[in-house]
């Protein structure tokens, strides 16, 4: 008897070209083989598709440049350095021999 298991995943998307963003629900289907390996089968709007990583092209320019985010996966900005905050600005007068 194969056990098989049915998950529902998002991937993000984003255009190295035009910085346009989207994502796909994917319906994925995982099973064993039978000889110890795993059979994964992705579905997208009800239809067989190949694997999400597969050769995406940009909906809005049709590059095929594009950042593939997998499900889990958050963009995080970085946070900002602060400039010239004091005890940064007496360390540069110091070094300046000014202070």
């Amino acid at each position: 008897m194969y056990e098989s298991m049915i998950s529902h995943e998002t991937w993000k998307y984003e255009c190295l070209g035009c910085l346009h963003e989207w994502q796909k629900e994917f319906e994925v289907g995982r099973s064993s083989d039978g000889h110890g390996g795993e059979v994964v089968v992705y579905h997208h709007l009800s239809q067989r598709c190949t694997s999400p990583w597969a050769e995406p092209v940009c909906p809005s320019c049709g590059s095929y440049d594009v950042k593939i985010l997998p499900t889990g996966w958050t963009v995080v900005a970085p946070i900002p350095r602060q400039r010239n905050t004091e005890l940064e600005m007496i360390f540069r007068l110091r070094r300046l021999h000014a202070y």
